[in-house]
């Protein structure tokens, strides 16, 4: 199985990658790509033009800026899609840290737009609903790096589904992956890494 993914960040250079090979670099958390159960995955091209080749990944998009989530799109849907779920999470934690949950976007979509309000149905795209972060928050929470850790890895991870999910806004991921088991047609990810400042103390 094949999936595109994009590495970007301030301490290693812009690599395009497989999402195969990037589950190789370095031990890692499951993911939600990981515990999706769905025959015949195919890859979802997925990009965000919240860094460039070489650049860090903007503090407006972390703890130490605005914590506005970052803008990411997607191409070559397949046939047959119905909705989006997107997923962010970082995969360098003990357990993974859940960073945003967005799900029943509209197959018409094929992005989403920097800084999506933290509200359990959004107005835009109409329809789409988020869940619960890792803080207990709706919505995105950005970056927030232990001082002194290695850089970690967050992978935004996007799925095709045949179906808009029935269910309701603000649930957590455990029931959004049971809702969209034997529903993902297509996924893919882009992968960020983000480290602190030499000041930064905070943790999470």
């Amino acid at each position: 199985m094949k999936h595109s993914a994009i590495l970007f960040g301030a301490v290693v250079s812009l690599t395009i990658v497989s999402a195969a090979s990037a589950r190789i670099l370095a031990d890692r958390s499951v993911l939600a790509m990981d515990r999706v159960l769905s025959p015949a995955i195919q890859p979802l091209t997925v990009t965000s033009p919240a860094a460039e080749p070489g650049e860090p990944i903007p503090a407006v998009y972390t703890s130490l800026g605005k914590n506005v989530s970052p803008p990411v799109a997607w191409d070559f849907a397949p046939q047959g899609t119905k909705s989006f779920v997107v997923v962010m999470e970082d995969a360098d934690a003990a357990t993974p840290v859940l960073h945003w949950l967005a799900y029943n976007i509209p197959a018409t979509v094929t992005g989403l737009n920097k800084n999506v309000r933290n509200r359990p149905q959004a107005k835009a795209p109409a329809g789409m609903m988020q869940g619960v972060n890792y803080a207990g928050g709706i919505g995105y929470v950005g970056p927030k790096v232990r001082a002194g850790d290695p850089p970690h890895h967050y992978h935004i991870q996007v799925f095709a589904l045949d179906r808009m999910l029935g269910i309701g806004p603000g649930l957590s991921l455990d029931k959004v992956i049971a809702a969209m088991n034997q529903r993902v047609l297509a996924e893919g990810e882009v992968v960020g890494v983000f480290a602190p400042p030499p000041q930064q103390t905070a943790s999470n």
